[in-house]
């Protein structure tokens, strides 16, 4: 016999669920007109069997779906607070978020979530994304939202929702796809999280773990697997054994970023070292930090300095604006490069706050280009917290 889900009051307010703030969407959609041009893979759409994202998403075999959305209108719900998780990813750089306007964000096409209040599971999601390409992107292994004033009041933001992910040893990566099935403790309850990615597509469903009845929950997750077409042959195999918690997880989002100047809370300045060829001078001979490595050609360095200046942002900018740049975390990283013999030498720079910037000094053999893809790879994601 199935085990009815747990009940818990605060959890049920998740089905306070349809309350009933309604926008008109006209007012807060961006024109499509801007929108990038999107090409969906056939490969995707033979999935989907020539239907929209949403429709598909509904073969999920659960019952009693939510209602989002009215004639040109939006609902609001704590679903993001009941799941933080929900339709949430990394590249290797940075979440990825849909921006607010469709002319610049050319990452995510769009996000779909389907709720449902089903009469034996539960509070449930199936959600996809689309992207513009197909950069794989990850899970991480922890997640937070704060509280919506709507459903909890003007005390809401000091409360915190937690989401925690586990990694099992239902995992796979392939030519084609990566999936894996984790386990999920939140606040509310915990669940089985189906994952699944295919080139543009970006999958993921809960089930509700109902108690100690893993093999109820895995079967319903084999069930959703056979509804949407996607006979994934690692949900298909798997068994309940491997729904242990695995010692050393590898699928989970690993932060890139090296963090220096230290404040008092944060770091200043953040750049993409984790897993360069560059390392740490224990004592630079220049700057502030100092990082190096050799080859067959010459040295590889870069090295950071703090300046003051007496100019605003506004004027920063104008005053760098000829020179080359790239941009990142809506910050402008200003650079100029020079061969000098044998080597490319450079400095670029980067506003912090009010009456400080970054330089940043880098030198590579002219001829080495796997050096050169090294350096430009730190200068194009440097960010900075001032």
């Amino acid at each position: 016999m199935r085990k009815e889900p747990r009940k818990n009051a605060a959890y049920k307010n998740f089905i306070g669920f349809a309350l009933a703030i309604l926008m008109m969407l006209s007012g807060c959609t961006p024109s499509s007109s801007k929108q990038k041009a999107f090409v969906m893979d056939e490969d995707i759409k033979q999935l989907m069997g020539g239907e929209y994202v949403g429709a598909w998403l509904r073969k999920v075999p659960y019952n009693n779906k939510l209602k989002q959305a009215d004639k040109d209108k939006l609902i609001f719900t704590n679903a993001k607070q009941v799941f933080p998780f929900m339709n949430r990813y990394y590249d290797e750089l940075e979440e990825l978020r849909m921006g607010s306007d469709p002319a610049t964000d050319t990452v995510v096409y769009t996000t779909t979530e389907v709720l449902y209040q089903d009469s034996v599971w539960g509070d449930v999601f199936v959600a996809a994304s689309l992207l513009y390409d197909k950069r794989e992107v990850f899970l991480d292994d922890s997640y937070l939202e704060t509280g919506d004033p709507f459903f909890g009041g003007s005390n809401a933001v000091t409360d915190i929702h937690r989401a925690s992910l586990y990694e099992t040893a239902i995992l796979a990566k392939t030519a084609k796809y990566k999936t894996g099935i984790y386990k999920v403790w939140t606040n509310h309850r915990d669940y089985l999280l189906g994952f699944y990615q295919q080139g543009q597509l970006v999958f993921e469903v809960v089930v509700p773990l109902l108690g100690l009845d893993s093999l109820a929950s895995l079967n319903k997750m084999k069930e959703i697997n056979s509804n949407l077409g996607l006979n994934i042959p690692e949900w298909e195999q798997a068994t309940v054994a491997q729904l242990k918690q695995t010692d050393e997880p590898s699928s989970f989002w690993q932060d890139p970023f090296v963090g220096i100047y230290p404040g008092e809370y944060i770091n200043l300045v953040y750049l993409k070292l984790k897993d360069s060829a560059l390392k740490p001078q224990e004592q630079p001979s220049q700057g502030d930090h100092s990082f190096a490595y050799s080859t067959d050609a010459g040295e590889v360095s870069l090295y950071t300095t703090l300046q003051k200046t007496d100019m605003s942002k506004e004027a920063f900018v104008k005053a760098n604006e000829s020179l080359h740049s790239y941009r990142f975390r809506y910050q402008d990283i200003f650079y100029d490069e020079q061969q000098q013999d044998k080597f490319i030498r450079g400095i670029a720079k980067i506003y912090i706050k009010e009456g400080q910037y970054l330089t940043v000094h880098f030198s590579y053999p002219a001829k080495d280009f796997e050096a050169k893809k090294e350096i430009h790879g730190i200068l194009r994601s440097i960010y900075t917290i001032g």
